[in-house]
């Protein structure tokens, strides 16, 4: 299961409207606001693919201008 720390800029005075839309997004967990506006988040899926299209949805989120990686940990589960 992979499992990614991000780092998300958004547009200036836009960070706690993205970080409530983005908090209801299933398998996204917001740790918080850094005080330049940028936003920390755990993102997690079954695959990588999916955690792959999760990221990429977050684009579409209005105000989001950046995803960066920070962690990424894969572990497979299943023996």
């Amino acid at each position: 299961m992979p499992v990614s720390g991000v780092i998300i800029t958004c547009a200036e005075g836009c960070s706690a409207e993205v970080s409530s839309r983005i908090s209801s997004i299933n398998g996204v967990e917001v740790h918080g606001i850094l005080p330049d506006g940028q936003i920390v988040a755990v993102v997690e899926a079954d695959t990588v693919d999916g955690e792959v299209e999760l990221v990429a949805g977050l684009y579409e989120v209005e105000g989001i201008q950046a995803v960066r990686l920070a962690y990424h940990n894969f572990e497979d589960i299943a023996h």
